[in-house]
């Protein structure tokens, strides 16, 4: 029998935890629509699988950070979770407005800012990615409307929409920017 040596020490593992424990929280909540108490059960069986391939040596070689790693346990955890109860969900099914970004779309997302610029500046910068990363009508509609100042007629005409639709989905996409730009605001600032 082998016995592998663990890559991190007990110590970086539980302070990892401690670091982490807030973010995974909200995304588990926010992705799945978990409520707290799922969520840490979920948490913590992570960790422990994260402790047990820790240990098993398993985590020599990786390539992805720590973080990266752990979140996609959780998501493992999270869709197990709700295969028990009954409900099947799919990263491809959930609505954009409960996705949230990864850490590592927001280390390139920060990577674009220059930290010398003023606060609005890069504010601006986080505005424009977030419109880019929305898909289609969204960004079209939230570009034609705020920046290019179209009417909503041109905007319905545009998209091949009734006038009606274009309101509401132009609303449902004003939500999904609000939200991703809260969280990111809330992230990075």
């Amino acid at each position: 029998m082998r016995v592998m040596m663990p890559s991190y020490s007990a110590k970086v593992l539980g302070e990892f935890a401690k670091e982490e424990k807030t973010k995974v929280l909200n995304f588990l909540g926010n992705r799945y629509g978990l409520d707290n108490d799922c969520c840490s059960d979920i948490f913590q069986e992570a960790f422990i699988v994260l402790w047990q391939n820790n240990h098993d040596g398993k985590l020599k070689n990786m390539t992805a950070s720590l973080s990266t790693y752990f979140i996609g346990i959780c998501k493992m955890k999270a869709m197990e979770m709700l295969r028990h109860r009954g409900k099947t969900i799919s990263d491809n099914d959930m609505p954009i407005s409960q996705n949230s970004f990864a850490k590592d779309k927001c280390d390139e997302i920060l990577s674009d800012f220059d930290s010398n610029l003023p606060l609005i500046e890069r504010k601006e910068r986080l505005v424009r990615q977030i419109v880019h990363d929305l898909p289609q009508p969204c960004d079209k509609l939230l570009w034609g409307f705020f920046r290019d100042n179209l009417a909503m007629k041109a905007l319905a005409e545009m998209c091949n929409y009734s006038l009606g639709s274009a309101k509401v989905t132009k609303h449902r996409c004003q939500e999904k920017f609000r939200k991703r730009y809260n969280d990111l605001v809330n992230y990075l600032f």
